[in-house]
């Protein structure tokens, strides 16, 4: 993160993708156990931060 900005850099954000892309792969979608199966909560959380990844990288391509 730059210092001065604590804005993440885009090679910090890209390396954050990644990262969130190769655990999606990874992630079930659905928590069994009830009467129907339900969304796994950290796959919303990934799939929101990963949102918010993509947001910060295009702002970074708006400013640069």
């Amino acid at each position: 993160m730059s210092p001065a900005s604590g804005i993440p850099s885009v090679r910090e954000l890209i390396a954050e993708y990644a990262s969130i892309e190769d655990r999606l792969r990874c992630v079930e979608a659905r928590v069994h156990g009830g009467s129907a199966p339900a969304l796994n909560p950290e796959l919303l959380q990934l799939a929101e931060r990963e949102r918010e990844v993509l947001a910060m990288l295009r702002r970074h391509h708006y400013t640069t």
